[in-house]
């Protein structure tokens, strides 16, 4: 439980501490998305989407931990895919433009478009993200 008290107490520290790490974020997501950062929105909505369901119903509470049962392929069953109309109502990118971003997010090898313009992301393309949020 978050002690809200406390997190009044040291607002500013905390404002400073995650202004920090999400520049630090912004600059390695703009230089691996080649200063895309809409591309880089429209991977993190599929990839939220695909998994939530995983995370929601299995992963948040599984005793052996999230990461060890997405190693083993657990997570497989439970993804979720979504569209681009979906994808632009999220974020508010127009549909054409997540359609543009999606077909070079594919090109990248980190989505997969499937039948009826399903978007999963590509099993395996975490490894390009590995040490990203490190």
């Amino acid at each position: 439980m978050v002690d809200r008290s406390r997190i009044r107490e040291r607002h500013r520290e905390l404002s400073y501490v995650t202004g920090r790490f999400m520049t630090e974020h912004l600059i390695r997501v703009h230089k691996l998305f080649e200063g895309d950062l809409t591309a880089a929105i429209v991977l993190a909505t599929v990839a939220q989407h695909n998994v939530q369901r995983y995370y929601d119903e299995v992963g948040r509470d599984a005793p052996e931990g999230f990461d060890p049962l997405v190693t083993a392929g657990e997570h497989l069953p439970h993804l979720r895919p979504c569209n681009a109309l979906s994808v632009s109502a999220a974020t508010g990118v127009p549909r054409e433009t997540v359609r543009r971003k999606v077909r070079w997010l594919v090109q990248k090898g980190w989505l997969s478009i499937g039948e009826r313009g399903r978007l999963s992301v590509v099993s395996g393309m975490s490894k390009d993200f590995q040490d990203f949020d490190i």
